[in-house]
């Protein structure tokens, strides 16, 4: 990979932005690349050891590799965030926040300005908080789907994506929470990933299975929490990372109901066909939701393998599961289950408060 001038000069800015000493730079160096920072890159200030870090990874070919591994030992950075985009090491933002009217009048409604700082930041981490779903039934079949965490060790995806394990069809053991997976625009894949597993037993914490009805109960919502083995939320982005680098965190349950407002925005984080993470929107999203609020309708755009994304609001609040698309008779929209109707339910079952607190879960 070779950058270019105004490439070279946002990279250095971004790592002196996400790295204000040496010690954590080197720290970085070390114990991502097994490489000594004072051997590679000495200098008399920090702005000249990055320089030449920067000069040294792209001397050896292993510029992309710096990019992702700085991305994740500070994954909330805004300017490291901004500068990963140009390589596909980020989820995309949209170029601009609205070329749309509606989504102008959203904005005087309810968010007046955007602090773009601020919304990379939230959407670096959100990032970090969602994974790929992945394994194998008894028919040989390989299943993929989308899972985000909401506590240190509980993660959210669809009912329906874990049905064959449920069943006995497939084998829990064999399941992978893929983490962190990052490819190159060109395809060239230069981070596998972090994995992790679900507990051998009880790695089912709750099931609310899914239904053909227009009106699913509380007990037809297809979602499903799964313990996870270890605590991912409380672990650095990268286990390897620099020892203070941050916590990869859990996505908040919400307080409050949102108003699902028709032809506002919504986003969605999600694995589309196993792809490494994409971010989906549309300004003009939601058409509408049922009568008990248990199945919220949107054009926001999805694929085979995004079941179980996470779907949110224009300040990156969490507001819905994204479950389907619309039936084959009508093809128009996709569907999915919202949060505060989950939390209803998870209300009922004596989960709720230990989750908004941040506590583990375990299965029964």
């Amino acid at each position: 990979m070779t950058l270019t001038g105004s490439q070279y000069k946002q990279f250095t800015e971004a790592l002196l932005d996400a790295f204000e000493s040496q010690q954590r730079l080197t720290e970085l160096v070390k114990f991502e690349f097994g490489k000594n920072l004072n051997v590679i890159a000495m200098g008399g200030d920090l702005k000249e050891i990055v320089f030449k870090l920067i000069q040294a990874a792209e001397a050896e070919g292993w510029t992309d590799k710096l990019i992702a591994g700085a991305r994740e030992s500070n994954p909330g950075n805004p300017k490291l965030f901004a500068f990963a985009q140009e390589f596909n090491l980020a989820v995309a933002m949209p170029a601009e926040l609205s070329a749309r009217g509606a989504f102008e009048r959203l904005i005087k409604k309810a968010n007046i300005f955007i602090d773009i700082n601020k919304w990379r930041e939230k959407l670096g981490q959100i990032e970090t908080q969602v994974c790929r779903i992945e394994f194998t039934k008894s028919n040989n079949t390989k299943e993929f789907g989308t899972g985000f965490l909401i506590a240190p060790n509980v993660l959210m995806t669809n009912y329906h994506v874990i049905e064959a394990l449920d069943l006995g069809n497939a084998n829990p053991s064999n399941v992978i929470l893929r983490f962190d997976y990052k490819q190159l625009a060109d395809g060239k894949i230069i981070n596998k990933g972090t994995e992790y597993k679900l507990v051998e037993s009880d790695w089912l914490i709750d099931k609310s299975p899914y239904t053909d009805n227009t009106l699913p109960t509380l007990d037809e919502l297809d979602y499903a929490l799964l313990q996870v083995d270890g605590f991912p939320g409380e672990e650095p982005v990268a286990k390897n990372s620099v020892p203070d680098s941050p916590a990869r965190g859990w996505i908040k349950l919400p307080e409050q109901p949102y108003e699902f407002l028709p032809d506002t925005s919504l986003f969605i984080v999600q694995h589309p066909n196993a792809q490494p993470l994409k971010l989906a929107f549309d300004t003009e999203a939601i058409i509408g939701i049922n009568e008990n609020r248990t199945t919220v309708e949107y054009r926001t755009n999805t694929e085979p393998g995004s079941s179980g994304s996470p779907c949110f609001d224009i300040d990156l609040n969490l507001v819905a599961l994204h479950h389907s698309g619309g039936p084959d008779w009508n093809p128009t929209y996709n569907a999915g289950t919202p949060i505060s109707t989950i939390c209803a339910r998870l209300q009922n079952q004596g989960l709720l408060e230990d989750i908004r607190n941040g506590q583990p879960i375990y299965g029964k």
